[in-house]
């Protein structure tokens, strides 16, 4: 039963890491972004206070996990932290690297997004015009709806976007130059480009 299977302040604790771990990632962001913009350097004293803070709420959160341990319970406990620690390193992990990414160029941010949506669109009018009138077989028997031809026209269809969108988004200055300051009303940017947007030169 879900109450005698659920101590006490459990769900509390699963709360409490999440709050440290969101608290963490983005502390540290702020921490970086205060570092390399020259104009926030008046908030640096305030800055170096989230290091010590973040590792308080965690030291806080641990002693009240192991405090709110209880005898007949603590496999389910632990395995429940540990589930609940992959789902925050899985998401909230992976959220801090896309920011670093957009600031990086949003380019690392749109281009992904574009090619999901893309595959999606792509299969799905390829499953919604061919479907089964190639391939008769299954594609996948968790999602029966699937066919065959949605995954081969997303593919294509992904590819081709992949080829053409790039090089476009390549072109645009707002979406590949690197920034670190915070503004409402964003200006316009210009930069050195990188290498890696420039046109491949190949020689056979």
């Amino acid at each position: 039963h879900y109450s005698r299977k659920c101590p006490v302040l459990f769900r509390t604790t699963q709360w409490l890491w999440f709050f440290t771990a969101v608290f963490y990632t983005y502390s540290d962001f702020v921490v970086e972004i205060i570092k390399s913009n020259t104009g926030l350097h008046y908030l640096l004293k305030q800055a170096e206070i989230l290091g010590p803070l973040s590792f308080a709420f965690y030291a806080m959160t641990f002693v009240t996990t192991i405090a709110t341990m209880q005898i007949g319970h603590i496999g389910f406990q632990l395995n429940q932290l540990s589930w609940t620690i992959v789902v925050l390193c899985l998401t909230v992990g992976q959220m801090k690297y896309i920011m670093h990414n957009v600031y990086n160029g949003l380019i690392w941010f749109t281009l992904p997004a574009g090619l999901v949506v893309a595959n999606d669109t792509f299969a799905y009018f390829a499953g919604m015009t061919c479907g089964r009138k190639f391939i008769r077989k299954p594609f996948i028997s968790l999602s029966p709806n699937k066919t065959w031809e949605g995954f081969i026209g997303g593919a294509i269809g992904t590819l081709i976007f992949g080829w053409y969108g790039s090089r476009y988004m390549a072109s645009l200055t707002w979406l590949t130059c690197p920034t670190n300051e915070f503004s409402l009303i964003p200006d316009s940017l210009s930069c050195e480009l990188d290498p890696i947007f420039y046109d491949a030169k190949y020689k056979f």
